[in-house]
This record gives C-alpha cells, structure tokens and sequence, in this order.
C-alpha cells in the first residue's frame, strides 16, 4: 500500500469519477450542516470576543482587550457566522425542500 505522502509528489493516474462516487450523501450533509450552524452561531453571537476572567488573570485591561479586538474585526467575524449559519440553512435543506430533481429525467 503506497503512504499518502508520497501520492502527493507522484499522484496516481487521472480517472473518471462515477455517478455513485460523486453523489451526496446523508452524513456529509448533516456534518457540514451541524458545522456550519454550530461554528457560524458561535461566531455570530460574538463569543470569542467576551472579556472574561481569562483575560483578568493574564493582566488586559477591557480597554485593552478592546483594542486588541477592533470593532471592524468583531463586525467581519460576526458576519461571517452569519453567513456560515445561512450557508448551514441552505445546505440542511438542500435535496430535502429544494433541488430534489438534479439528475433525475
């Protein structure tokens, strides 16, 4: 069995993809489903910018910590969990209320 490192520098053979290897499956929608919706809500609510006794004991000030988290870096993050939840929405209903008939004539 050859180490995947080395299939990196001498890759094997390109190859058509079946219609079966290609499909979506169940699991991988609900994977990137509970991601999206777990890691963008937890953006989105603005978790990782809360002051907390972590940053007490190590000595920053709110101010500080206020400065090391501009507003314009907790607004950008912030949308992006939004759009991560979004992204979480559409993908969790994809095939389920919408886009069902790809590839069926």
């Amino acid at each position: 069995m050859a180490s995947n490192i080395l299939s990196v520098f001498n890759p094997p053979p390109q190859r058509e993809l079946t219609d079966e290897e290609t499909k979506d499956c169940i699991p991988c929608q609900i994977m990137s489903t509970m991601f999206s919706l777990g890691f963008g809500g937890y953006l989105a609510l603005g978790k990782p910018f809360e002051y907390s006794d972590k940053e007490k004991k190590r000595g920053i000030s709110l101010e500080k910590f206020q400065e090391l988290n501009p507003r314009w870096w907790r607004a950008s993050l912030r949308g992006l969990g939004g759009a991560l939840m979004v992204f979480g929405v559409v993908r969790g209903t994809e095939k389920w209320l919408w886009n069902s008939n790809t590839g069926k004539k």
